[in-house]
């Protein structure tokens, strides 16, 4: 019977010696990582932006209510289009233009270290493979909020591949509605800080 459990042995301690890989070892290296007391919402103001919701207000507008509704100084606030820029807050959204440079919006906040990120986008960037490089660098989780056309499977198929590399979550919101209900999905992902 020796013979058996000292070869065994010798193959877990092996085996605990291999490199962590795998969808355990994304959330082990995600989960509860970054600085706790940052927290980040990086909003699309790209031009498509502009466009309205099924004949009502503009997506800009929809996510400026919905953002202001929110505690929202319990976060940082950044935008992306053709650039990443930190703002001060929500008044602040209301213009759109250029690209989507989703990738310089995330390597500008992977700088700070956040525990949490929420990107509410259309889901379509400049570059998809950049922005899931970019997305690579950062600490903490990364959620997602679609709030593009419905039937764009694969702009959500886009968001939901940069929430389960961030070990987040995928919701698809439709503007149409109102704020409201992307406020409250915006509060369950990052319910207001305690302190």
């Amino acid at each position: 019977m020796t013979n058996l459990i000292n070869p065994l042995s010798a193959i877990i301690q092996a085996a605990s010696q291999l490199p962590a890989t795998g969808i355990a070892a994304n959330y082990h290296q995600r989960i509860g990582t970054g600085n706790l007391d940052i927290r980040c919402l990086l909003l699309d103001t790209s031009g498509s932006m502009s466009m309205e919701c099924k004949g009502k207000d503009r997506r800009i507008d929809v996510l400026r209510k919905a953002v202001e509704a929110l505690d929202w100084q319990s976060y940082r606030l950044f935008t992306f289009d053709s650039f990443c820029v930190e703002i001060p807050n929500p008044s602040a959204l209301w213009a759109t233009g250029g690209g989507t440079a989703l990738d310089l919006g995330l390597k500008e906040i992977a700088k700070l270290n956040p525990s949490q990120t929420v990107i509410i986008s259309d889901g379509e960037p400049n570059n998809e493979q950049d922005a899931i490089a970019a997305a690579g660098l950062l600490s903490g989780t990364i959620s997602t909020v679609y709030i593009g056309d419905d039937i764009d499977k694969s702009a959500i198929a886009f968001m939901r591949k940069l929430a389960t590399l961030g070990c987040g979550n995928t919701y698809v919101r439709d503007l149409g509605r109102g704020h409201a209900e992307l406020s409250g999905t915006i509060s369950n992902l990052l319910p207001p800080s305690q302190s």
